[in-house]
């Protein structure tokens, strides 16, 4: 088991008792900036290294009900080019935001409106295609994923208002086939589309039954990973649809409840970067948060051998999101204790170890790290639209 300490933390001047829902980088001209969105309905832009606010782009993203999702918005694969940030929220409102110095008026750059207002729970980007797709919740009995062009926002270019009958939890694009999409809702589905297809039921390329979509998303080209709010998990191979092997398709891997064999009581979200995938789990009773590689070596299972461990995460606080910065080796996580805390390995480590790294390096015997301390509790806000899923 590796440890990591913390190097930094920051409530980002949020007002007490809110939460922090999510982060991202941010195109800021600020070299190594970040942002967040929380429970004030706030954009905020901070500096990595420090935990410094850099500004406030946005104080209230989406008015009432509040803002929901967080992405960044590329215009290339490379994310060289120009950005902006993205946010969605239940006003049923997508936003384009332009965060660089001297940009931020309060205003959104470019907007995005759902048939009626529907409020949107989930949200994807792929600014190489300019587009922008939002998952909503259930509505008049309808729960739609609906696709823009940003070149022409005002009207909306395409809807999927079958495929789904509940909240609409979860969108990603494939990591390399630009035409697909999978989206995850509470009503147990996984669905992986071809986008250039305008027919619905022609679009559809595979549905997976899992349960109530918390995450879902691809592991690879070849596979997807399915997350209940129940804490159960899943990974499934990807069909074939052009293949001629008469052949079944290979089984999904059920893991069950991860909660005891993760020894956690629930899980945040999947990590990527250019090493490895990993799954951020939490408990909170022992104020930790355990990030576990995924291996699909000789199949898809947890490496238990090479954890790496948040000692105090965010106190008896759940730990809401997680980004891992390659660039700066730092670990960032936002929680329902309204602060952002930057993790890194200790200085004994950097040389011989990274989130990821090479396999000799990391097995060399773990370093240890001081146990982080909370930051100061505060009292839970009783917030219909900030609840999130019971884990235990």
């Amino acid at each position: 088991m590796h440890t990591l300490q913390a190097a930094a933390s920051s409530s980002l001047s949020l007002p007490a008792g809110s939460y922090v829902y999510a982060l991202a980088a941010s195109p800021s001209s600020e070299s190594g900036a970040f942002a967040a969105i929380s429970s004030d309905d706030s954009l905020r832009v901070f500096d990595g290294q420090t935990l410094k606010l850099l500004s406030l782009a946005a104080p209230k993203t989406h008015g009432q009900g509040g803002v929901t999702c967080l992405k960044e918005y590329r215009e290339n694969s490379t994310g060289s080019a120009h950005g902006l940030l993205a946010t969605a929220g239940r006003d049923g409102a997508v936003r384009l935001w332009d965060v660089r110095a001297g940009h931020g008026s309060g205003n959104a750059a470019v907007e995005m409106k759902t048939a009626k207002n529907a409020p949107i729970l989930s949200l994807a980007c792929h600014g190489a295609t300019n587009t922008v797709v939002a998952g909503t919740e259930l509505m008049s009995s309808q729960a739609s994923v609906v696709f823009w062009d940003v070149r022409s926002p005002k009207e909306i270019r395409h809807q999927l208002v079958e495929s789904h009958n509940d909240d609409v939890t979860e969108l990603q694009f494939h990591p390399t086939r630009d035409n697909v999409l999978l989206s995850g809702s509470t009503d147990g589905l996984v669905n992986i589309y071809d986008t250039t297809v305008t027919d619905e039921d022609d679009a559809l390329l595979q549905v997976i039954n899992h349960g109530s979509i918390h995450r879902a998303g691809f592991l690879s080209e070849k596979a997807v990973y399915a997350l209940s709010h129940d804490e159960v998990f899943s990974i499934h191979p990807i069909t074939d649809p052009d293949s001629n092997n008469a052949e079944k398709d290979p089984s999904p891997i059920q893991f069950g409840d991860l909660r005891q064999p993760l020894k956690c009581e629930y899980v945040v979200q999947t990590l990527a970067n250019n090493q490895g995938i990993f799954l951020a789990a939490g408990n909170a009773t022992e104020k930790r948060l355990d990030l576990f590689p995924i291996i699909s070596n000789p199949k898809w299972q947890f490496d238990h051998s090479n954890i790496w461990r948040l000692p105090g995460a965010h106190g008896e606080e759940i730990v809401r999101t997680v980004y891992l910065d390659e660039q700066s080796r730092t670990i960032f996580t936002g929680g329902e204790d309204g602060f952002v805390r930057a993790w890194k390995p200790k200085e004994a480590e950097t040389e011989s170890t990274e989130v990821g790294g090479d396999r000799e390096m990391r097995e060399q015997r773990d370093q240890g790290a001081t146990p982080v301390k909370p930051g100061p509790r505060k009292e839970k806000k009783k917030h219909k639209e900030e609840k999130r899923y019971k884990p235990y």
